[in-house]
């Protein structure tokens, strides 16, 4: 067993979770550049062979995002070309497929940073707030039952949940503010 091997054993889990994770981005990129065809599944299931054959290639902790991403575009590029040999008609211009592929990935770049960002703001958060916008948020609580076990009526949950996406929007902003200053820099 050689050494990229023995690296990727060990990482194989944050691997299948990073799949995983990505599964979704990586059906709506797909579906940016081929339109509502119905070889979206087939690309997506084109582009996960591919990524499983070369996961030993991948180090963790550099962008799975931007590679599964390249992998699915040249997925899609050799779908077209099949399309073409067989005399099909495929949807939009090469030329117009690039500029989709590169304004999905920047999209998907904004989208990964806010969601940075939301975390980092969301830790920022008072306790009270964080935990009231954690349990209606992300355990989908409703704002009675987060009141009554925490002793509060439900009005003030109402005031909690309001301030807290207030502080969240502000932080938020505050970063991305942060993040185009120190891009021109």
């Amino acid at each position: 067993m050689n050494l990229a091997e023995t690296t990727f054993s060990e990482n194989e889990g944050e691997f299948e979770r990073l799949l995983a994770t990505h599964q979704g981005r990586l059906f709506g990129f797909i579906r940016s550049l081929t339109g509502a065809g119905t070889d979206v599944d087939d690309i997506l299931q084109n582009t996960n062979r591919v990524l499983w054959e070369k996961a030993a290639t991948f180090t963790i902790g550099t962008n799975f995002r931007a590679w599964a991403f390249q992998v699915a575009r040249y997925q899609v590029l050799q779908t077209r070309a099949k399309l073409r040999r067989e005399g099909e008609r495929v949807p939009f211009s090469d030329d117009l497929m690039e500029t989709l592929a590169v304004r999905a990935e920047e999209k998907e770049s904004a989208f990964a940073r806010r969601q940075q960002y939301l975390k980092l703001c969301l830790d920022k958060l008072p306790d009270r707030q964080r935990e009231v916008m954690e349990r209606r948020y992300f355990d989908e609580e409703s704002v009675q039952g987060i009141g009554g076990s925490l002793g509060m009526k439900a009005n003030a949950i109402s005031q909690l949940l309001y301030r807290g996406r207030e502080n969240l929007l502000h932080c938020i902003e505050g970063q991305l503010g942060d993040h185009k200053i120190k891009s021109t820099d």
